[in-house]
């Protein structure tokens, strides 16, 4: 056979083989999933603090940021994490100063410090590391993601999902939040979508991306 024919026939050869592969490629990319989630979730507040005294009567202080200090009352009850001894307490709040601590940094925003009683703990020391939290709102039954399954452009969220030909776009309406996971509170009708950045089978050409809303 000609050596020209035989070139021929082999580029059009490729070109079939290549075309069919681009064309059939988004349906053979596997694409890592993650299902949607029915649980509570809850917004919490935290603050930074140590312990200050020990014995019949422990207690520790905690750091409110101005912007927070609606947030928090007296007498109310918080649960402390003692970093050292990887211990939850619930100790309550027993003082909010009125006045804010001298500020170190410009422009910083002030800060309050709130004085909180603590649980007898064995092996409590003065100094030790607090985190004391607050839940603020909740959502019981609540659909959700990981953050990491959600895509941010400008202010709207977006998931994808599995398509005919392809990842969809969905835009959906987020709720709570817990700094990990997030509430789907609309524009979700699948039980899971697809980690978009997380493919696991290779290919020539990325998946084409569907029509979203």
């Amino acid at each position: 056979m000609n050596k020209k024919v035989k070139w021929g026939l082999g580029l059009g050869v490729l070109a079939v083989t290549l075309g069919a592969g681009i064309f059939f490629m988004p349906n053979a990319t596997d694409y890592k999933t993650e299902a949607v989630m029915i649980e509570t979730i809850e917004n919490r507040y935290t603050f930074a603090g140590q312990v200050t005294a020990v014995g019949d009567e422990p207690t520790g202080r905690l750091m409110v940021d101005e912007r927070d200090i609606g947030k928090v009352n007296e007498g109310e009850p918080m649960a402390i994490y003692v970093t050292a001894l990887d211990q939850e307490v619930e100790g309550t709040i027993d003082a909010i100063a009125e006045a804010a601590e001298p500020m170190t940094t410009p422009g910083a925003s002030a800060r309050y410090a709130m004085t909180v009683t603590l649980p007898e703990t064995d092996n409590l020391r003065n100094g030790m590391t607090l985190e004391g939290s607050l839940v603020v709102d909740r959502a019981e039954d609540a659909e959700t993601l990981s953050l990491d399954s959600i895509t941010f452009e400008d202010e709207d969220a977006y998931v994808y999902v599995k398509g005919e030909e392809g990842p969809v776009k969905r835009q959906v309406e987020l709720g709570l939040t817990d700094g990990s996971r997030v509430e789907i509170k609309d524009g979700l009708e699948e039980k899971e979508v697809l980690l978009i950045d997380e493919p696991t089978g290779g290919g020539l050409m990325p998946p084409r991306i569907g029509g979203g809303q």
